[in-house]
């Protein structure tokens, strides 16, 4: 008898010593929310090239580059030549009726410096549309940029909330597996006094091994989504740490709002309606190839030459020249109507696919929002029975103790508060998951 009982004592202190380790393994690094996000929009490369893009698009978005500026540039010319030169000249008169130069080493000598300005005074509207198709470059970036950002986020979040979902499971396992150990170590107590026998044993032994399977999934399946997390936020795979994750009521707007929202903030269809802006400014681009050109020019330079042989032997120019030019395209080809046509064609095309994207994002809104209404009921209905079923598990683990239960009632009430206390835990993880996904769609993450 005293054997059997130093046998319990040394199962439960052996229970008590695996739970007491669980609890010293415990990381000490705690990551909120708000960090890994914050580590996420600072560490990721795809927004660090998204960055990139946005300031090449900034930095593109002038007047100068859509052509609407004129152009000042400075032009130099020297040369030297030395040839042989043979040369007749006709005098227009009786005697001599021409006369020939026949000389080697004939040098020629010209300088020429001009400082020219080109202004493009009308282009048929075409440095307008450039000059907007640059400002579409430029808000496609940033757009493309706040989408990646929401995405980042949304993706953060989930993981981290799938990974607090799991850590909670992993907790009431651990306590579940503590209980389950003082519960064999008082059966053997007892089997010692001819109260149990060894298949009670037995039983509460092969409740033990499953609670430990299913922690070890739970293990693999946190771990796993700890590296994907990692990944995102910059730290190294196997970094550890404890997610500490805090459930907050969020409000939602009407059903209406939210649609509306959804079509005039969503980041993707606001990149949407930036191609069919591209569209139009494009067609504009085409149409202006229709019109004439009209450019003026204004040069002020210096022009030197010295040459042996021309009856001018130096010539010095220092002035300035004032010019303009009309041109306009009467036939070439159709090219122009045609691209007048394609450019058409693309914005209709883009047009019906913003129009799909517009349907598919508010019935994914109106979706979430039936999900977080379904969410919430059934929290509310399972915060109810978690109170009723650790009531029951208190009072049948009483009356084990006292001998009026078995070790088969004390585990069917100890599994249904196991399932009620993880299940109120995912239904928080899963309403608040849902409401960052209602957030993302209307463009408010």
């Amino acid at each position: 008898m005293k054997l059997h009982k130093s046998i319990a004592l040394l199962l439960a202190l052996v229970f008590a010593s695996a739970a007491a380790l669980s609890a010293q393994e415990r990381p000490k690094e705690t990551l909120r929310l708000e960090q890994a996000i914050a580590l996420a929009l600072e560490n990721n490369k795809a927004l660090r090239i998204e960055q990139k893009r946005v300031e090449v698009a900034n930095e593109r978005n002038r007047l100068g580059n859509a052509g609407l500026l004129p152009t000042l540039r400075l032009i130099g010319d020297a040369n030297y030549t030395n040839n042989a030169t043979d040369i007749t000249i006709r005098t227009f008169q009786p005697n001599p009726p021409e006369v020939r130069f026949d000389e080697d080493g004939v040098a020629s000598t010209t300088l020429q410096g001009v400082a020219q300005l080109d202004y493009t005074v009308f282009a048929g509207f075409s440095g307008k549309y450039r000059y907007r198709l640059l400002q579409n470059e430029n808000n496609v970036a940033n757009l493309q940029q706040l989408a990646i950002i929401n995405e980042t986020i949304l993706s953060v979040s989930t993981l981290f909330l799938e990974i607090a979902k799991l850590q909670r499971r992993e907790e009431l396992l651990l306590e579940t597996l503590e209980i389950t150990g003082e519960r064999i170590a008082r059966i053997k107590d007892e089997k010692s006094f001819g109260k149990a026998t060894g298949l009670d044993i037995l039983n509460a032994e092969t409740d033990l091994n499953r609670d430990r399977t299913t922690l070890d999934n739970v293990l693999l399946a946190k771990n796993t989504l700890k590296r994907d997390l990692n990944f995102l936020i910059g730290y190294e795979a196997e970094r550890r740490y404890w997610v500490s994750a805090v459930y907050t009521a969020m409000e939602i707007s009407s059903l209406e709002d939210i649609k509306t929202e959804v079509v005039t903030n969503n980041p993707n269809i606001l990149l949407a309606q930036e191609g069919v802006q591209i569209s139009e400014n494009q067609i504009g681009v085409a149409r202006s190839q229709l019109l004439p050109r009209i450019g003026l020019f204004a040069n002020y330079g210096y022009f030197y030459q010295e040459n042996d042989v021309q009856q001018l032997a130096e010539i010095t120019n220092i002035g300035y020249t004032l010019g303009g030019r009309i041109t306009m395209d009467l036939f070439n080809g159709g090219q122009n109507r045609s691209a007048i046509k394609v450019a058409k064609l693309e914005k209709d095309a883009i047009q019906l696919e913003k129009q799909q994207l517009e349907d598919r994002l508010v019935t994914d809104a109106v979706t979430q929002v039936n999900r977080i209404t379904i969410l919430e009921d059934q929290l509310g209905r399972e915060r109810l029975n978690l109170g009723t079923f650790q009531e029951a598990f208190t009072r049948t683990e009483e009356r084990f103790k006292n001998g009026r239960a078995t070790n088969l009632d004390v585990r069917d009430a100890q599994t249904a508060l196991l399932n009620a206390q993880i299940s109120v835990a995912e239904l928080q993880a899963d309403l608040m998951i849902a409401h960052i996904s209602l957030r993302n769609l209307i463009g408010k993450i």
